[in-house]
C-alpha cells in the first residue's frame, strides 16, 4: 500500500507540473528559430513520475527523500512538457526551485551544493553564449545548475552527459543535426533516472 500511496503522490505532483506549464505555454509564444514542437501526451510524464515513486520507495528511499524528489519533479515535469510544447523552459521551473536551495545552502552551509551548480552552470552558460542561444539555450542553462544543485557534481556531470550524447543521437538520426533540438525533456529524463541511482546524492 506504501509503494502505491508514493505513486499516487507523485503522480499528483507530476499532475501538478504539467498544469503549470500549460498555463506557462498559454502566455508564452515560441520562437521562430526555436526547436520544433515534440508531440508529448501529458499523461506519459505523470505515469513515468509515478512509477518512479514506486520505484524509489522500493529501493528503501527515507521519506525526506521521496518527499524531496516529489517537490523538485513538479518544476521538472513543468519545464520537460513547456520545452516539448514551446521549446522555452520558463524561469519559473529553474529560479524558484533555485531560489529556494540558496536560501537552505545559506542557512546549513553546505557550500558544496553552491559549488556544483555553479561549475554546471559555467559549462552550459559558455555553450549558450557560443551558440548563441541556439545549440544551448539559457533556460538549459538554468535547468543544468539546477541538475547540479539537486544531484551534486560527480553525479550531475554523468547525467547531463548521458542527456547531451542522447540529445546528439537524436538530432544526428532525426535530421542530420541541422535544426535545433528540445534539451529540456533528455535532462529530465536523465534526472529521473539518476533518482534511481544508489546513491547518497541528497542529505535529507
Amino acid at each position: 500500500m506504501a509503494f502505491l500511496a508514493w505513486a499516487f503522490i507523485y503522480g499528483c505532483a507530476a499532475t501538478c507540473g504539467v498544469i503549470a506549464a500549460h498555463f506557462m505555454c498559454s502566455r508564452m509564444q515560441r520562437h521562430d528559430d526555436g526547436p520544433a514542437p515534440m508531440w508529448l501526451h501529458p499523461a506519459i510524464p505523470i505515469v513515468l513520475f509515478a512509477l518512479l515513486g514506486v520505484v524509489v520507495a522500493a529501493r528503501g528511499a527515507s521519506v525526506g527523500q521521496l518527499g524531496t524528489i516529489a517537490l523538485i519533479g513538479m518544476p521538472l515535469i513543468g519545464a520537460w512538457y513547456s520545452d516539448a510544447r514551446i521549446g522555452i523552459v520558463p524561469d519559473v521551473f529553474t529560479l524558484v526551485p533555485l531560489a529556494v536551495i540558496a536560501i537552505l545552502v545559506l542557512m546549513h552551509h553546505t557550500w558544496w551544493i553552491a559549488i556544483s551548480a555553479i561549475v554546471v552552470f559555467g559549462a552550459f552558460a559558455s555553450a549558450a553564449v557560443f551558440s548563441r542561444g541556439r545549440g544551448m539555450g539559457w533556460g538549459d542553462a538554468k535547468l543544468a545548475m539546477l541538475t547540479g544543485a539537486v544531484l551534486g557534481l560527480p553525479l550531475s556531470l554523468l547525467t547531463l552527459a548521458l542527456a547531451c550524447f542522447t540529445a546528439t543521437a537524436v538530432s544526428v538520426i532525426r535530421d542530420r543535426g541541422t535544426k535545433p533540438i528540445a534539451f529540456a525533456p533528455y535532462i529530465v529524463v536523465a534526472m529521473l533516472l539518476a533518482f534511481v541511482v544508489p546513491l547518497p546524492w541528497v542529505n535529507v
